[in-house]
């Protein structure tokens, strides 16, 4: 019973990821202009308990070492948090953290993705 708990809580912690970060790619694509600057804020708050200085300032080793002790399901949406918070804020330190992000999580994880491959080259863009 605890291992259904435990899969259904990430089920609904994935779900309202999601639903979070669905407001941040219509904020970035132009579709909602009404999303508060608090908001990103406090997203890393509700989904990571981290306030999003901290996590700016962790070294790359730091942020590898965090992002090991999330559940596997966290690291590609915390990247995509930071990625959309990077473009959105114009943040080049978020945007770096996102890519270190991205790249551990395709290599912990064994996964590849033309989708994270095109998030990785719209961060290197926006990094020139």
């Amino acid at each position: 019973m605890g291992i259904r708990y435990e899969k259904d809580t990430i089920l609904n912690w994935v779900n309202e990821m999601g639903k979070f970060l669905r407001l941040l790619v219509e904020q970035w694509e132009g579709q909602l202009q009404d999303l508060e600057p608090q908001t990103i804020q406090q997203g890393y708050e509700d989904f990571f308990n981290k306030e999003r200085e901290d996590l700016l300032q962790l070294t790359e080793q730091e942020l590898m070492v965090y992002a090991a002790s999330l559940e596997p399901e966290q690291i590609r949406p915390l990247a995509q948090l930071l990625m959309y918070d990077g473009l959105l804020q114009q943040d080049q330190m978020a945007l770096q953290k996102a890519k270190v992000l991205f790249d551990y999580h395709m290599r912990s994880s064994g996964s590849f993705s033309f989708e994270d491959y095109g998030y990785l080259s719209q961060i290197e863009k926006a990094l020139k």
